[in-house]
């Protein structure tokens, strides 16, 4: 297997280490995805002391992103990367994917991750969902990465969660959390 082919999914749900975070976002849950497919992933994954920011990231050859097969590569700024492929789609409500070639220290312990996202109504608002689990490459590394999903890799996903939550409820759907950015800059 080369690195830009995804590793075949495991179905033993006990070798993931998993965590899931959720918040409610002041914005209908049919609009989220909408914007949120299209808004660059560097401006809210900004990393933890020991997550890397994602600094860009480089479509795959293959369907535009937010199509099922599409996929993309993912840059940090400690220079290393990971791809990224969308496995299933049930817009406006969710979807699934599957990051994998991590090139960072996580590649020692864990193949691919398997991700969901989804949205829910509630009384008018979106809750949304974030379901995130690295598969452990063996029973000595699901220990240690569970420890590092625990400590470090659910925090990294509840930033850009309150991130997500900041713009949206600040600045609706109409624009880009870059472009909020270079606006005050000017």
């Amino acid at each position: 297997m080369d690195n830009t082919t995804a590793p075949e999914l495991s179905k033993d749900l006990t070798s993931f280490a998993r965590c899931e975070v959720d918040i409610l976002i002041d914005i209908k849950a049919k609009d989220f995805f909408r914007w949120y497919v299209d808004e660059p992933i560097e401006n809210f994954m900004l990393g933890t002391l020991s997550v890397s920011p994602i600094i860009c990231t480089e479509m795959l050859d293959g369907p535009k992103w937010g199509k099922v097969g599409s996929a993309r590569k993912i840059f940090f700024k400690d220079k290393s990367t990971a791809l990224e492929k969308i496995l299933k789609t049930d817009f406006p409500h969710g979807y699934e994917y599957q990051p994998w070639a991590f090139t960072n220290p996580v590649r020692f312990l864990s193949d691919y991750a398997l991700a969901t996202m989804k949205v829910e109504d509630v009384n008018g608002k979106a809750r949304v969902i974030w379901n995130y689990g690295f598969h452990a490459k063996n029973s000595v590394a699901l220990p240690l990465l569970n420890l590092f999903v625990r400590l470090d890799w659910r925090r990294n996903m509840t930033n850009a969660l309150g991130l997500l939550k900041e713009h949206l409820e600040t600045h609706g759907t109409g624009k880009r959390m870059h472009e909020i950015k270079e606006q005050e800059a000017a």
